[in-house]
C-alpha cells in the first residue's frame, strides 16, 4: 500500500528482448516517453538566459561545450574533470603509465585565521525522535532491492519534520533569534511497535550550537531522529532518553548472519568479501568493523597510496537532482506561479506546504541502511556523501528545508560505521553557487567568488565549513571520515583560477587551524580541479599538509563516442590513467570523485531539464560535434532492450575507467524512477542497477590491471608519494610565503569587480555566535536511561573566532542574481577589513 505521494509502480519486467549492436546503435527515436501535458517537454523553448540551463546531471553538467556560461563556451584545457572527453587533448609530455590500479593519498597546508575570539558556550537539548515515513518503495526497482518501510509506521502517515530553525539575521549579534517548527507524526500504535522492535538504542538529537537556545529545539524526523540512533530500539521520551531492551554486548556477524536494521526489518549479511558488521549499544563509537577482507577495519590505519578505495556516491539524497530523482521533480513540476521546479531551490518551492512531508520521505527512503549492506557486499569500501549547505542554516528567504539532511548525514555516519565504510563527506553547494549548474543548490547565475555578493557568499561558505570540520574531528567521528571534500565543482573557467585557489587557500588554512598539522591531525583534504584539469594545480601550495585532488571525468559531455565498446574502454585508459599516475607523483592523491559508465549523453534530463540528447541531435544548444544526430537513443534509454553482448561491451568500459582512476566514486549508487514508461531511467549512472544486471562487476578488484591489458604499461605509480608532507609527514604544513602572497584573502580583484572597485562590495560581519552542529543521543542499554557522550559539535575550543553574519539593518543585494550588479558607495559591511591571520600551530612530526 503506498502512502500519499507515493511513486508510481514501475511496469513489470520484459520476458525477452532485442538485441543491440555492440557499437553504435542505428536510427530510431530518442526521447523518453512524456506526457502530452509535460511540463518539461517545451522548457528549452522558453526564454531562458544561456546561464539558466541546468547542469547536464548533477556530477555530469560540464562539457567541453558547457564548462563555462554566456560567452564562455570554451573547452578546458587538456583531461577535465567530468567533461575530459575529447580525444585529441594534448598529452604531458612523456606520460606513460605502467601499473593501473595505484592508490592514492591528499596532502595539504597551514595558514592562520582571522577574527575576534569568542568564549564558547554549550548547551545540551534533544529533538524529539519520530518515526520513519510509511510509505512504499514505488519508486525502486520492481525487483525491491531494500528501502523497505518499517511496519510500525502508520500507513500515509506523515513523520515529523526534523529541525526546520530559521535564524533571525536582523542584528549584528548574528543568530540570536530562531523561530521554531515542530511537527509530531506519531500514533500510539506506531510507538509500542517500536518498542516491541527494540533492537539498539535510543535516539534523540543532542543539540550543542551556539547560535540555539532552549526554546529552539525541534522535533526530530525519520526513525532515528537526527542522530544516528535506532528507532526500534525503544520508545524516546521528549528529552531524547529511551528505555532500551537491547543486550549491553556489542552485536556482530560475518556472511549469513542476521542484521536488524535501522527500521525494524532484518536482512542476512551476505557479503562475500570477508567483511565483518559491528554493531555494540553500549559504545555506539565502536570501530572494528570491516567492510572486506582487503579494507583495514575502521579502527586501523588508512594508508594513503596503498589501500584503495572502490567507492560510490549517493547523489540525489542529500541534494536533489532533476536526472536522479525524475519522478519527484514531475510530481511537483509547476508551482502556483507557473514555475518550472528545475533545481532544489525551485522545487522546494513548488512543493508549498508539502515541502517537509514529501522531503522526509524521499529523505527516509531514497538511501536506507540495506543500501550500505548491499555496498560492502558488491566490494564497497568507501562512499562520498554530498550534501548542501541548507543542512547547516538558511538565512531568511531561502527555500531550501533547513537542518533537516544533517539528520541523515549522521545516519549515514552511524551506517558507515556499522558495516566499516569510510565516508568522503562532499560539501556540495555553497551560498551564491559556484558553477551555477543545478546541482549547486540554485541554477543561473555563478554569486561566489564572482559579482558584488560574491565576497559575502565566501564568507558565509568558510562559516559552514568550519562549523563541519570541527564536527568531523571530532574522535567520535574521525575514523569514519578520513576525506573532507570541503567544496564541490566550481567552475575556475568562469570565476578564474587564482579566485578559486584564493579560496582554497583560505578555506584550508581555516581547517589545519582547527585540526592541527600531521598525519593523524584530521582528515585528508580535497580540492576540485574547477574544469581547469588536474595538471592546472601542480605547483599549488606545494607543502601543504595532505592536500589532494579530486576529478570528475566523463566520457560524455562533449565529442559522442561512436566506436566500439572496446574502443571506448581503451579510450578511458588513454585519457585518464597516465596523468592520474602523474598527479600522484607531483601532486599527491589523487581520487576521481565521480564518474560512470555513459558512454554517451542520452537519458532523461542527462544535460539539461527539457534538454535533449548530443548523441540523436535533439540537444537544444545546437550541438554539431562528432557523433550527434544519426544515433538513436531509445536502446540506450531503456537496459530492457540491451543484449548480453551490450553488457558485457560496457562492463569492459567499466573496468578500463575503474583501473584508470585509482581510487574512485562511482555516480551515483541509484537513480529513482520516473513517471515515464521506462522504469530506472539513466541506467549508466545507475550502480546498483548495473551490479544487478551485469555491466557493473560485484568485485572492483576486477578492475586491476586492466589498462595494462589494454597496453598502457608505462608510468607507474609505486604507492609511495614522492615527498613526506603529502601524508602529514616531515614538512607538512611549510608553505611558502610567496604562496600566501599569491592567493591573498580577500581577493584583489573578481573576474567582474575590478581592485578599484572591491572595497565596495557588501560584506558579513564576523560579531555573531558560531553555530555548532547537533549530535546523536544515545541511551545505555537497560533501564538507566542514561545518555552515551557523543561529541558536542566542536572539537578546538581554541578556533572560536566570531561568525560572520550580516550588519545589522543592512539590505544586502539578491544572493543568487546579483553577478551583473555593480558595486556603489555605502553597500552592507563594505570596507570591512578582515582581523589579521591568527598564526598557525608549528608544523609538528606525525605521530608514530
Amino acid at each position: 500500500m503506498s502512502a500519499p505521494g507515493a511513486f508510481p509502480t514501475p511496469p513489470s519486467r520484459r520476458a525477452s528482448y532485442a538485441p543491440v549492436s555492440h557499437s553504435s546503435p542505428g536510427a530510431g527515436s530518442a526521447a523518453l516517453p512524456h506526457s502530452p501535458t509535460d511540463p518539461y517537454a517545451n522548457l528549452s523553448s522558453q526564454a531562458l538566459s544561456p546561464n539558466a540551463y541546468l547542469s547536464p546531471s548533477p556530477e555530469n553538467p560540464e562539457t567541453s561545450q558547457l564548462l563555462g556560461r554566456d560567452s564562455m563556451h570554451m573547452p578546458a584545457p587538456s583531461m577535465m574533470s567530468r567533461n575530459s572527453t575529447i580525444p585529441g587533448t594534448p598529452p604531458l609530455g612523456g606520460d606513460n603509465r605502467a601499473s593501473w590500479g595505484s592508490g592514492a593519498g591528499l596532502a595539504g597546508a597551514a595558514g592562520g585565521i582571522a577574527g575576534s575570539q569568542l568564549p564558547r558556550g554549550r548547551s545540551g537539548l534533544a529533538a524529539t525522535p519520530t518515526s520513519r515515513l510509511s510509505v512504499s518503495d514505488a519508486d525502486d526497482d520492481e525487483f525491491n532491492q531494500g528501502h523497505i518501510a518499517p511496519s510500525a509506521a502508520v500507513a500515509g502517515g506523515a513523520g515529523a519534520a526534523g529541525l526546520n530553525e530559521k535564524r533571525d539575521y536582523a542584528g549584528e549579534g548574528g543568530g540570536g533569534k530562531s523561530r521554531k517548527k515542530l511537527w509530531i507524526g506519531l500514533g500510539a500504535a506506531a510507538l509500542l511497535l517500536l518498542v516491541g522492535l527494540g533492537v539498539g538504542l535510543g535516539v534523540g538529537l543532542t543539540q550543542s550550537s551556539r547560535n540555539r537556545t532552549a526554546g529552539n529545539a525541534s522535533a526530530g524526523s525519520a526513525n532515528d531522529s537526527v542522530s544516528g540512533s535506532s528507532s526500534p530500539s525503544g520508545t524516546a521520551s521528549a528529552s531524547g532518553s529511551a528505555t532500551s531492551s537491547a543486550p549491553a554486548a556489542p552485536t556482530t556477524g560475518t556472511r549469513g548472519s542476521l542484521i536488524t536494521l535501522e527500521d525494524g526489518s532484518t536482512m542476512t549479511y551476505d557479503n562475500p568479501h570477508g567483511g565483518k558488521w559491528v554493531w555494540d549499544p553500549s559504545n555506539p563509537f565502536n570501530n572494528d568493523a570491516q567492510a572486506q577482507s582487503w579494507t583495514p577495519a575502521l579502527s586501523a590505519n588508512w594508508t594513503w597510496g596503498r589501500d584503495k578505495i572502490y567507492g560510490v556516491n549517493v547523489g540525489g539524497w542529500l541534494d536533489t537532482e532533476p536526472f536522479i530523482v525524475p519522478g519527484l521533480y514531475e510530481r511537483y513540476a509547476t508551482g502556483a506561479n507557473g514555475q518550472t521546479a528545475v533545481d532544489e531551490y525551485t522545487l522546494n518551492q513548488n512543493m508549498g506546504a508539502d515541502r517537509n512531508k514529501i522531503m522526509d520521505e524521499h529523505y527516509a527512503t531514497f538511501i536506507t541502511e540495506r543500501d550500505f549492506v548491499e555496498m560492502v557486499s558488491a566490494g564497497i569500501n568507501w562512499v562520498r556523501v554530498p550534501f548542501g549547505h541548507w543542512a547547516i542554516e538558511t538565512i531568511p528567504g531561502e527555500a531550501y528545508y533547513e537542518r533537516k539532511s544533517w539528520e541523515y548525514v549522521l545516519l549515514a555516519i552511524k551506517w558507515a560505521r556499522k558495516y566499516g565504510i569510510r565516508i568522503n563527506l562532499d560539501l556540495h553547494t555553497i551560498p551564491g553557487s559556484q558553477n551555477g549548474w543545478n546541482h549547486s543548490g540554485k541554477l543561473g547565475g555563478i554569486n561566489w567568488m564572482n559579482g558584488v555578493m560574491g565576497l559575502a557568499n565566501a564568507q558565509r561558505g568558510l562559516e559552514y565549513i568550519r562549523t563541519i570540520t570541527q564536527f568531523i574531528v571530532q574522535p567520535e567521528y574521525a575514523p569514519v571520515i578520513p576525506l573532507w571534500g570541503f567544496l564541490n565543482e566550481p567552475n575556475a573557467n568562469s570565476i578564474g583560477q587564482e579566485r578559486v585557489g584564493t579560496f582554497y587557500r583560505r578555506a584550508y588554512d581555516e581547517i589545519r587551524a582547527i585540526t592541527g598539522i600531521g598525519a593523524g591531525r584530521g582528515p585528508m583534504l580535497s580540492i576540485h580541479d574547477g574544469f581547469i584539469g588536474i595538471q592546472s594545480w601542480y605547483g599549488f601550495m606545494t607543502g601543504a599538509d595532505r592536500l589532494g585532488l579530486d576529478q570528475h571525468p566523463y566520457l560524455v559531455f562533449g565529442d559522442q563516442q561512436t566506436g566500439s565498446l572496446d574502443s571506448i574502454a581503451t579510450l578511458a585508459c588513454q585519457m585518464w590513467a597516465s596523468q592520474t599516475n602523474t598527479t600522484l607523483q607531483r601532486f599527491g592523491a589523487t581520487v576521481a570523485g565521480e564518474w560512470s559508465a555513459a558512454i554517451n549523453d542520452c537519458g532523461q534530463w542527462v544535460n539539461r531539464v527539457g534538454g535533449g540528447s548530443r548523441y540523436d541531435g535533439t540537444f537544444t544548444d545546437g550541438y554539431t560535434g562528432p557523433g550527434g544526430g544519426p544515433g538513436s537513443c531509445a536502446q540506450w534509454n531503456d537496459h530492457r532492450l540491451w543484449s548480453q553482448a551490450t553488457k558485457d561491451g560496457l562492463r569492459s568500459v567499466v573496468l578500463a575507467e575503474m583501473d584508470a582512476l585509482g581510487d574512485f566514486f562511482f555516480w551515483t549508487w541509484r537513480i529513482g524512477n520516473s513517471t515515464g514508461s521506462i522504469p530506472e531511467p539513466n541506467p549508466f549512472w545507475h550502480y546498483r542497477l548495473g551490479l544487478r544486471e551485469g555491466w557493473i562487476p560485484s568485485d572492483p578488484r576486477e578492475s586491476r590491471g586492466e589498462c595494462g591489458r589494454r597496453g598502457f604499461s608505462d608510468n607507474p605509480f609505486s604507492g609511495t608519494f614522492s615527498q613526506p608532507y603529502m601524508t602529514g609527514g616531515a614538512g607538512a604544513g611549510n608553505v611558502a610565503a610567496a604562496m600566501t602572497q599569491s592567493y591573498p584573502w580577500p581577493p584583489v580583484s573578481f573576474k567582474n569587480i575590478a581592485s578599484s572597485a572591491m572595497s565596495l562590495l557588501p560584506q558579513y560581519t564576523q560579531t555573531g555566535t558560531p553555530i555548532t552542529m547537533p549530535a546523536a543521543t544515545f541511551t545505555q542499554p537497560g533501564n538507566s536511561g542514561a545518555t552515551i557522550a557523543a561529541g558536542d559539535g566542536w572539537a578546538n575550543d581554541a578556533q572560536n573566532r566570531r561568525k560572520y553574519v550580516p550588519v545589522a539593518g543592512c539590505s544586502y543585494p539578491p544572493e543568487y542574481s546579483a553577478e551583473n550588479l555593480q558595486p556603489t558607495q555605502g553597500m552592507c559591511g563594505a570596507g570591512r577589513i578582515p582581523s589579521p591571520r591568527a598564526a598557525m600551530p608549528e608544523p609538528t612530526a606525525p605521530p608514530a
